[in-house]
């Protein structure tokens, strides 16, 4: 008997709405992510140069485990974040660059691209050394639009460049394209990858 494929189709507008009422609901952390922070996460997690399990960045995402009524609705939760993640590794693995849940604009008053950005680096955070752990100047360069956008780092050349908004916003924009170039660079054969280059990489 053939087993049943495994669905890897994107979230609707009501499945995107079913998960988000979660997230916001008493049985989740009020440290949550939100939705666009839940697809940063998971759009770092298909791009990673290594799998993480499932538990691990589900904790991430609820930050801690959540309440669940019962283990329906922890099956049904759960399903909705592995076929987001699942569809994501489709669209980097046909080398198409992945559609972001937002605008890809630096605005005070709209924060949603800091929420996706913020995401996506809690997924390069839980597995840190091996995104840096060969060629770390070209990573550090081709996250560097993400790290502008989380705001999450202090260093003072970030800091600089964030008071140049048509620079920040014209990096911004490279950002669902360098997503696909990572994914793939992690994925070029040892033999056929370029010379690591010496310097550091940035700090969080």
């Amino acid at each position: 008997m053939t087993p049943a494929a495994i669905d890897r189709s994107p979230l609707n507008e009501d499945e995107i709405e079913q998960l988000e009422n979660f997230l916001f609901s008493p049985a989740v952390s009020e440290e949550s992510l939100d939705y666009l922070g839940v697809h940063g996460l998971l759009t770092a997690l298909a791009a990673a140069p290594v799998d993480v399990p499932q538990e691990e960045w589900l904790e991430v995402i609820f930050d801690g485990l959540p309440g669940y009524a019962d283990e329906q609705q922890k099956q049904s939760i759960g399903g909705l974040l592995m076929r987001e993640y699942l569809a994501l590794c489709d669209e980097l693995n046909s080398e198409e660059a992945p559609e972001l849940p937002c605008d890809l604009e630096l605005d005070d008053e709209d924060e949603s691209l800091l929420s996706w950005a913020q995401g996506f680096m809690e997924g390069v955070f839980l597995r840190e050394s091996d995104w840096f752990d060969q060629q770390e100047e070209l990573v550090a360069e081709m996250l560097l639009p993400i790290m502008l956008a989380s705001e999450l780092f202090e260093e003072a050349e970030l800091i600089e460049m964030r008071k140049d908004k048509k620079l920040c916003q014209q990096l911004v924009e490279e950002i669902p394209d360098l997503i696909t170039d990572l994914y793939l660079l992690f994925r070029i054969p040892e033999d056929k990858k370029p010379g690591k280059p010496q310097k550091g990489r940035r700090k969080r």
